[in-house]
């Protein structure tokens, strides 16, 4: 049997043994009835987050200058929070291949083994763009998994983008998907990844990359109900923490909810809302491309060109640019020393 077959038999088995823990309080999954929106604020009053995500007592929030949260009380569509600590984000990388993702690999040089993309909720969609926010089969969100699909791949990683339909979008949506993952996971690649779209007013996701350069944010959401949540949490912190250091403000926070998203198949499944039903799906693109990159860096290092140092030691581009300079040096000691004897030769003819 294949490795790629002995990692499908053991996650399906897996699946047999840790059915969903998936807690269910609307029509739409975790989410609340289209056009409401849950308003999370501190102890002072200000507000955290604006999102349709349902949010429970017990749930926590990393925000984007990583001040951690936690929910104490919900009243109607606002919830209310605690403030628990300034986290500081953990250096260390975490692979799917390397004992199911269950230890950290700090340092460790390696190959692409491959991406894996997918969405739960296929009909999600951009309004400004899609012309609505739920298209009944691949919505807009789809297209914005393909162009992370395509940066990935400009990059030399492989990835494995499952457009399988899920649909309706309903709280069997999850559990049609476990499939997916299942499969994703038998093709043994590095991490995967859920690629979804919140529903919340536009300005709650715009971010200013660069100067000028408008895209919507991207929130990773971890779930609590799962038996992996420790890794889980480690390395969407540390995957947050590469994402701060090469595009600040492009993760705008980390939501850790009830439920699993299928993470108890994988630790290193992690769902993605890549802005909002208001947003375009132009910025929503551009967006996730920004993120593309922060993928490669974190699993692969950064290369030649990279602005910033690699946290984690080992990076692919200073292995590329050695081996360039070190070839770069032996042409110049060739040009120098056929410049020698055509000199001390006197021409080219007599050097030949």
């Amino acid at each position: 049997m294949s490795t790629g077959s002995r990692r499908l038999v053991l996650a399906a088995f897996l699946a047999i043994l840790l059915p969903p823990m998936i807690v269910f309080a609307s029509p739409l999954d975790d989410h609340l009835y289209q056009g409401s929106y849950m308003r999370l604020i501190d102890e002072e009053g200000n507000v955290l987050l604006v999102s349709a995500r349902s949010i429970e007592p017990g749930d926590q929030y990393l925000t984007s200058d990583n001040r951690l949260f936690e929910v104490t009380e919900v009243e109607g569509e606002v919830a209310r929070a605690r403030f628990v600590e300034q986290v500081e984000l953990p250096e260390e990388r975490y692979y799917l291949s390397d004992l199911s993702g269950l230890e950290a690999a700090a340092g460790k040089a390696r190959e692409p083994r491959g991406i894996g993309i997918y969405h739960t909720h296929n009909a999600e969609s951009y309004v400004p763009t899609d012309g609505t926010h739920s298209i009944n089969g691949k919505g807009g969100i789809h297209q914005v998994g393909k162009v992370m699909a395509d940066a990935l791949r400009e990059l030399g990683i492989p990835v494995f983008h499952d457009e399988s339909l899920h649909l309706p979008h309903n709280r069997g949506a999850y559990r049609r998907s476990r499939a997916t993952v299942l499969r994703l996971i038998g093709k043994g690649p590095d991490a995967i990844f859920d690629v979804h779209r919140d529903a919340a007013p536009p300005d709650q996701y715009a971010v200013e990359i660069e100067d000028g350069v408008w895209v919507t944010g991207v929130q990773l959401v971890v779930g609590r109900a799962n038996q992996n949540f420790a890794v889980n949490r480690k390395y969407a912190q540390s995957l947050k923490k590469v994402a701060d250091m090469v595009y600040p403000g492009l993760v705008k926070g980390i939501f850790f909810g009830r439920g699993n998203y299928n993470q108890d198949l994988t630790p290193l499944n992690v769902l993605l809302e890549v802005g909002a039903h208001t947003n375009s799906r132009d910025t929503a693109e551009r967006g996730i491309r920004y993120f593309a990159d922060v993928v490669d860096y974190y699993f692969y290092g950064p290369r030649e060109d990279s602005r910033t140092a690699s946290p984690f030691g080992g990076p692919r581009g200073g292995v590329r640019a050695a081996l360039r300079t070190l070839i770069a040096i032996v042409v110049i000691f060739l040009l120098g020393a056929l410049a020698f004897v055509v000199i001390n030769s006197g021409s080219w003819d007599e050097a030949k």
